[in-house]
């Protein structure tokens, strides 16, 4: 299956991650962690830039700051801090009237609708993540499962 991925990945230039995927880098959590770190490598070498919103980064810290533990919370933040090539987009009005449109549309939960609206105004080829429904909902973006490439 790793040859697989590599094959997806292959014609990707513009990435939206779901935070699911994120979560499952920042955790370790194979084989997921290895396919998410493969992307990451594909921004370090500038061969894709990558883009999430603000809600993704919302739903990375939610945990850790529940749990109080600040050395997940500086990861995340060094994470979307440091790493080349990955841009954090603000949930801006054109985002909203656009996430109202992608909810109208396909009945997604606002947060993934505000993920869905991003990707798209961001031009994104895909987003990366783990969720069946939002795959099976969103329109306008096609949305990768990391389940369908994990070996």
């Amino acid at each position: 299956m790793a040859s697989q991925w590599t094959d997806e990945l292959a014609g990707l230039r513009r990435v939206a991650f779901d935070a699911n995927a994120l979560i499952y880098f920042l955790d370790g959590l194979d084989p997921y962690r290895g396919q998410v770190v493969e992307v990451l490598r594909m921004l370090e070498d500038g061969r894709a830039v990558g883009f999430l919103s603000t809600v993704v980064e919302m739903e990375l810290l939610v945990r850790p700051l529940r749990t109080h533990d600040t050395e997940a919370v500086e990861r995340i933040e060094t994470l979307l801090r440091l790493t080349p090539n990955l841009f954090v987009r603000p949930v801006a009005r054109a985002v909203a009237r656009a996430a109202a449109e992608v909810r109208a549309a396909t009945g997604l939960r606002t947060p993934d609708a505000i993920i869905a609206a991003s990707a798209i105004l961001d031009g994104c080829d895909v987003i990366i993540g783990n969720d069946r429904d939002f795959a099976r909902h969103v329109r306008g973006v096609r949305y990768v499962c990391l389940d369908d490439f994990a070996a």
